[in-house]
């Protein structure tokens, strides 16, 4: 049972560094550079209909494993019923894992921080209006005055702009809505399953 075990924290941990890699290197190297080494190596050849509930329980439990979060810190409502999306595994992993991260991250760092990461998912329309979709709901990023501009264009942003961008290569549709300094929604909405073609 324990080579299962270190196996299965070998993948999380591979996982995760995937997530959080390229937004180091980006703060160092450049945008394009940390955007080549984030969606360069997903080639998109693992397309498959998936449940989007499994795969948020999924990048939620790897990044507990490996440290990251903690059980308490994100809140999962998914309903009962499977929500399937035909995209690739991968890429969607890594968009949920920095959303994820990038969430907890600001909530550690607010003033707010009793309050958990919530993480909803639903299905996709029935008349094909849209598609599955999710969303992360968490407490803005609370920032001193003089830094608050520069800090927000780099690092708490990082994780952002990797996450649209890999929806976009999905073929989805990615929003963030601001409140202040009270609250931050990340909406992703996946193409519909029935209606995507690849």
């Amino acid at each position: 049972m324990k080579p299962d075990t270190h196996e299965t924290r070998g993948d999380a941990m591979s996982a995760v560094a995937m997530a959080h890699g390229p937004r180091r290197m980006m703060a160092t190297n450049g945008e394009s550079h940390g955007h080549l080494s984030a969606a360069g190596a997903l080639n998109g050849t693992d397309v498959q209909h998936l449940d989007v509930c499994a795969l948020t329980r999924h990048a939620v439990a790897l990044l507990q494993a490996t440290g990251h979060v903690e059980t308490r810190e994100v809140q999962l409502e998914l309903p009962e019923e499977p929500v399937f999306a035909r995209v690739s595994r991968q890429r969607l992993e890594q968009v949920l894992l920095h959303l994820i991260a990038d969430a907890v991250d600001a909530r550690r760092s607010g003033a707010d921080n009793a309050r958990a990461v919530r993480l909803t998912v639903e299905p996709q329309d029935d008349f094909g209006d849209y598609g599955p979709t999710f969303r992360v709901h968490y407490p803005a990023r609370e920032l001193p005055g003089p830094e608050a501009t520069a800090l927000a264009r780099e690092a708490p942003q990082a994780g952002l702009k990797m996450a649209r961008e890999l929806v976009e290569t999905l073929g989805g549709c990615f929003r963030v809505r601001s409140v202040g300094l009270t609250s931050t929604t990340v909406t992703v909405e996946l193409p519909d399953p029935g209606t995507a073609s690849w």
